[in-house]
């Protein structure tokens, strides 16, 4: 009798957990799911804001068109102009490090920054100069050293006539260490990694410090493919679950406006993305999974108390 007891109990909790079991597979997919489509729209907005703050930075304090256009500079002779720039590093040692004039063959004719004379470059080889020179208008690259902050190199066309032919160059090499900074505290609330990518796919800032340990080093291939397909498809934001090497990633990317330039944020899809709300279905599953042992042992009790004194009579009449 006690053994029919179990058996009965476990027959009739196996039939109530099966379903159970399959709906409960569905609904924890169905939750990671959900919360996969919320962390890639949370990470959307963090991109595409922290994109378009970055944008008005570098308007604010790495646009340099002021300068080659001013009537002043322009018209003032090279010792005059040199002070300016002097001047200009001096109100912001922290982004300016170095301004240059460069003649119509991309030498330095006047340097700022440096005490030596020794050091004037020749940039007439550099894709830089070559591609200010065939447009004709603002060109700029980052500059990667081995025991120094990235830097944008930038390079304005001069001219005292609108719309001439520019025949002198403003060259300014500026430091671009406060993008680390926004990456050092927008990191602090991120799970994943996030960073500043160039144009040319190369990390300039990251929150897991690879661009410090590896200046130049390129961007996750995870991040490289959906810009990829951000540009492909024309948009200058983009979020998207990618695969990679057997492992899924969660990644969004924003185009920093005005550049070449992207930010972006990559998290592990496979590691829990919102704690509570697995803890919270993980909780009702044990629960229904508690009621169903325990509803079996109350329909033992039932069919006990309700179908056994019937089989009993039925025995005793002789039917």
């Amino acid at each position: 009798m006690a053994n029919n007891k179990y058996k009965f109990t476990a027959v009739v909790a196996f039939i109530f957990l099966l379903p159970f079991l399959i709906l409960s597979r569905h609904f924890i997919d169905g939750n990671n799911e959900l919360g996969k489509r919320d962390t890639l729209s949370y990470m959307a907005l963090r991109t595409r804001t922290v994109a378009n703050i970055t944008a008005d930075l570098l308007t604010l304090n790495y646009d340099i068109s002021g300068i080659s256009s001013s009537a002043n500079f322009l018209n003032a002779s090279g010792e005059t102009r040199k002070k300016m720039l002097e001047g200009r590093i001096k109100e912001n040692p922290s982004i300016y490090s170095e301004f240059s004039i460069l003649n119509a063959s991309g030498k330095e004719v006047l340097k700022t920054g440096t005490t030596s004379p020794k050091d004037l470059k020749d940039y007439s080889r550099t894709e830089l100069f070559k591609s200010v020179v065939s447009g004709q208008e603002s060109s700029g690259a980052v500059e990667y050293g081995e025991y120094t902050p990235p830097a944008l190199v930038l390079v304005e066309p001069m001219s005292k006539v609108r719309g001439a032919k520019a025949e002198t160059f403003l060259l300014a090499r500026m430091s671009l260490a406060y993008l680390g900074e926004i990456v050092r505290v927008i990191g602090r609330n991120s799970s994943g990694n996030l960073g500043f990518m160039d144009a040319g796919g190369q990390l300039i800032n990251d929150s897991l410090g690879r661009a410090i340990i590896s200046p130049g080093i390129k961007a996750p291939a995870e991040v490289r493919r959906v810009v990829a397909a951000a540009s492909a498809k024309g948009l200058d934001d983009f979020r998207s679950e990618v695969s990679f090497k057997g492992r899924s990633y969660l990644v969004s990317v924003a185009n920093i406006t005005g550049t070449g330039w992207w930010f972006f944020e990559v998290a592990d899809a496979s590691k829990p993305l919102d704690y509570s709300s697995g803890f919270r279905v993980k909780r009702v599953i044990l629960t229904g999974i508690l009621l169903i042992f325990i509803f079996s042992f109350i329909s033992y009790k039932l069919a006990l108390l309700w179908l056994l004194p019937k089989t009993t009579e039925y025995i005793k009449e002789g039917k």
